[in-house]
């Protein structure tokens, strides 16, 4: 197996265990946002439907790993009328 497909997985993985070490940021309506490429969203479980904590994982365009929290409606919204 060649060292080219070992490395591209090992790079990812390492940029993941990176992210846990940014700061999140908290948005505002004055956040210039400059997102290249989102990675992950996490939205905080809830049984019921209510506005709780999302974070999203993304690069900018300078190949930054940043971090952006802000407030949404929980999965629970999904599936109610």
């Amino acid at each position: 197996m060649s060292i080219k497909y070992l490395a591209a997985p090992l790079l990812l993985i390492a940029g993941y265990a990176h992210a846990g070490d940014v700061e999140v940021e908290q948005y505002t309506y004055q956040t210039q946002l400059d997102i290249a490429q989102v990675l992950r969203t996490e939205v905080a479980p809830s049984p019921v439907c209510k506005v709780t904590d999302a974070v999203l994982t993304y690069r900018d365009s300078a190949g930054e790993l940043r971090k952006l929290g802000y407030r949404t409606l929980s999965e629970a919204c999904k599936s109610e009328n």
